[in-house]
């Protein structure tokens, strides 16, 4: 995952400088971060973390605003429709501006044109885990065990990064596991752990407690390095699957047009935050990497991954339409 780790370092590296001159008037008032999911996951503990730092150093209420439904789309149009004034952010995963654009015609945003990235804020790896009674212990042995007799696989939904990842293993490796969608994660780890489905791919995050109590067996990291917290887990790609790059990524976001100066200010702040040693710590002991950009590193990650997921989701034919 050679592209992240270079966003991530540049993140690190990034320099901050003093606070400087605001935006003139800039902020002036509360201002709103609209999170696209229910309270209480990942893009929520982000959102409230950032948000505290974010208040203290600019001085004005940032407010956390929960607006879920229709797998994130809701609340980003929300934030593509809000005035241009900096006033209404977002923050939202990898889906919302890489994934989803391909999935369908009728979404309600255009997320290059109608959307503008601030920073980005975290990024997960994802796992390949089964059930301990899979008589599986690698990849290797997965898909020889895919050929032999039919298998199954869960996901948080129809379209995820990780419903994709359970087609690009089918593809790459030449088996047909069949896709099981659940509404969410913690349904799709259930049944996995129930033995009723026996193979998921998962975002760190969440499957990293079932790993540690040996209720899952994780066989792969989805991400070109190995994760910290599994440094026995192989990567896919040392499984032998070249370019089998997959991880969920969080960026704040605005909407398009609002003024360069405003961006500026509130993406030096977001990378002070990031930066600061105490939230790089609570990212981190939830298995969230943090990963500060500038605003034209974002720019052009968000754009080279509308384009990778673009080609993903053609060749494996999934659609919402």
């Amino acid at each position: 995952m050679k592209r992240m780790l270079t966003l991530v370092a540049l993140g690190a590296a990034f320099l901050l400088g003093s606070a400087g001159s605001f935006a003139q008037g800039f902020p002036n008032k509360p201002i709103r971060l609209i999170v696209p999911y229910p309270a209480g996951g990942a893009t929520d503990m982000m959102a409230r973390l950032v948000a505290q730092k974010l208040t203290d150093s600019l001085r004005q209420q940032v407010v956390v605003d929960n607006k879920p439904g229709a797998g994130g789309n809701i609340g980003v149009d929300m934030v593509a429709k809000a005035p241009a004034d900096g006033y209404t952010i977002g923050i939202s995963a990898t889906n919302s501006f890489a994934i989803n654009p391909h999935l369908t015609k009728k979404l309600p945003y255009d997320a290059l044109k109608d959307l503008t990235q601030i920073s980005m804020v975290g990024v997960i790896p994802n796992v390949i885990v089964v059930n301990t009674e899979v008589p599986a212990k690698s990849i290797a042995e997965l898909v020889a065990l895919g050929k032999k007799q039919p298998l199954a696989y869960a996901s948080p939904g129809q379209g995820t990064s990780l419903h994709l990842a359970g087609e690009m293993l089918n593809e790459a490796a030449g088996i047909a596991m069949t896709h099981v969608p659940y509404k969410g994660d913690v349904p799709a780890i259930q049944d996995v752990i129930g033995g009723r489905v026996p193979v998921m791919t998962s975002n760190l995050a969440t499957v990293l407690p079932h790993i540690r109590s040996g209720r899952l067996r994780a066989l792969a990291v989805t991400t070109a390095k190995r994760a910290m917290q599994l440094p026995d887990v192989p990567t896919m790609m040392e499984a032998g699957y070249k370019d089998f790059d997959i991880s969920v990524w969080f960026t704040l976001f605005a909407s398009s047009g609002v003024p360069r100066d405003v961006l500026e200010v509130l993406n030096r702040e977001t990378v002070r935050a990031l930066n600061l040693p105490e939230v790089r710590q609570r990212l981190q002991d939830a298995n969230i990497e943090p990963a500060p950009t500038s605003l034209e590193q974002i720019r052009a990650y968000t754009q080279a991954e509308h384009e990778r997921w673009g080609h993903i989701v053609k060749k494996t034919g999934v659609t919402w339409d």
